[in-house]
């Protein structure tokens, strides 16, 4: 099954790619007919006056897809012309695209039939975030307008482990006009539902010293000692490596009762803490690091709503993650609210003054399948908790520098 996360990238970077293209027409198709070039000179005095450039729209972005992916994902191209009279020269755009095979098989089979309606809300919400964006728009002008030869980067590779800067989609631009670098532009891209940026996989107590020491949370001696009486049992049969032939097989077993029992009662006492001596600095940095890894970024969120049953994006947020967002956050005071889920437990944060919950820290019990190996070639399922933690709407509401942009 596609990921809805990760076609998003994909339909992000090729906007990217097609706000860096699209700049007046292409010049070499004027040549022979003196009554267009006179029109595009025209065009281009205005546009050079008004430091604007045409918008893009979801078939730019659809174009510009079908031309990445007949490339085999790793397209390299002239733009159209800098808007610029006294030298008409264009840039280098090169784009890399790293997919799963799911996703690399839906937009090739909509590359191949010119059907792109099952995502022409994100074509469409794309389009409109990136002519509105202000830091992305920016850097185009710059390039756009200088008259120079210039190289644009765009890498969208979400199979690669990014080790040093934290994001999806990633700018890097050379120029040739002798003017200061343009610093790289990262985006980390969420679509509703997607908003997770950090996660901790498995039963074992180490766990939750993962996630909550981290944040500078210190668990009380007496919750971890409860959690190891009541879990006991099942750690000496290590159940978490046991294999089972269905999902109700473990379910049949209780232990995914106990098992949700034990951690909710470390969820509640962490929330207690919380609320008692919020550790604001150690939080803050959590957040910025599992955003960003510590280098500035952008965000972008998709909005949604349900139009006849049907969840369509209808445009979206941006986000920067730097020392003013840091700042920002750490003026704030936050809370912390405990609650139960059928699958677990879970912890929601709010900020004084910001009207929706910012974060939450899930716990969830899944009963994953193992895919069959030339030794064991049987399907089967294991226990396997997780600790999931997410951003919710509130945390693009902290910032008075986040654009909300609408299609």
């Amino acid at each position: 099954m596609a990921n809805r996360g990760y076609i998003f990238e994909a339909v992000w970077a090729a906007a990217l790619a097609a706000r860096f293209d699209k700049r007046i027409g292409d010049i070499e198709k004027m040549q022979n007919k003196q009554r267009s070039v006179n029109a595009f000179e025209k065009s281009a005095s205005n546009r050079i006056d008004l430091q604007t450039l045409p918008r893009v729209n979801a078939k730019d972005v659809s174009n510009m897809l079908s031309q990445i992916w007949s490339n085999g994902k790793q397209l390299r191209k002239k733009t159209q012309n800098d808007v610029h009279l006294k030298s008409r020269v264009k840039d280098w755009l090169n784009v890399s695209i790293g997919v799963p095979a799911p996703v690399d098989n839906l937009i090739s089979r909509m590359i191949s039939t010119g059907n792109f309606s099952e995502i022409y809300d994100f074509l469409n919400s794309a389009a409109a975030i990136v002519n509105s964006h202000s830091t992305l728009n920016s850097r185009v002008k710059r390039v756009a307008f200088n008259g120079t030869e210039d190289e644009i980067n765009i890498t969208a590779d979400g199979l690669v482990d990014q080790r040093t800067v934290k994001a999806d989609v990633t700018v890097t631009i050379v120029t040739r006009d002798n003017k200061p670098n343009i610093p790289p532009f990262p985006v980390s891209c969420k679509v509703p539902g997607g908003e997770q940026f950090a996660q901790v996989s498995g039963g074992e107590w180490q766990k939750f010293v993962d996630l909550f020491e981290t944040i500078g949370v210190s668990i009380l001696d007496s919750v971890k000692d409860t959690w190891h009486q009541s879990m006991q049992t099942y750690l000496d049969e290590d159940i978490f490596k046991k294999k089972y032939a269905t999902r109700s097989a473990i379910e049949s077993t209780n232990i995914p009762t106990q098992v949700k029992n034990a951690a909710k009662r470390v969820y509640s006492s962490v929330a207690t803490s919380m609320n008692s001596n919020f550790p604001k600095q150690s939080f803050v940095d959590y957040v910025i690091n599992g955003f960003s890894n510590g280098v500035d970024t952008e965000v972008v969120k998709l909005v949604d709503k349900t139009v006849g049953g049907t969840k369509i994006m209808t445009g979206g947020k941006t986000l920067k993650i730097d020392e003013e967002f840091k700042n920002v956050m750490l003026q704030l005071n936050y809370s912390a609210t405990y609650s139960e889920t059928t699958e677990g437990s879970k912890i929601v944060i709010k900020a004084e003054g910001i009207t929706k919950p910012i974060m939450q820290f899930r716990y969830k019990w899944e009963n994953k399948s193992n895919n069959p190996t030339r030794t064991n070639p049987t399907k089967t399922y294991s226990m396997y908790p997780r600790h999931y933690l997410e951003a919710l709407d509130g945390m693009f509401d902290i910032d008075p520098r986040t654009q909300k942009i609408n299609v």
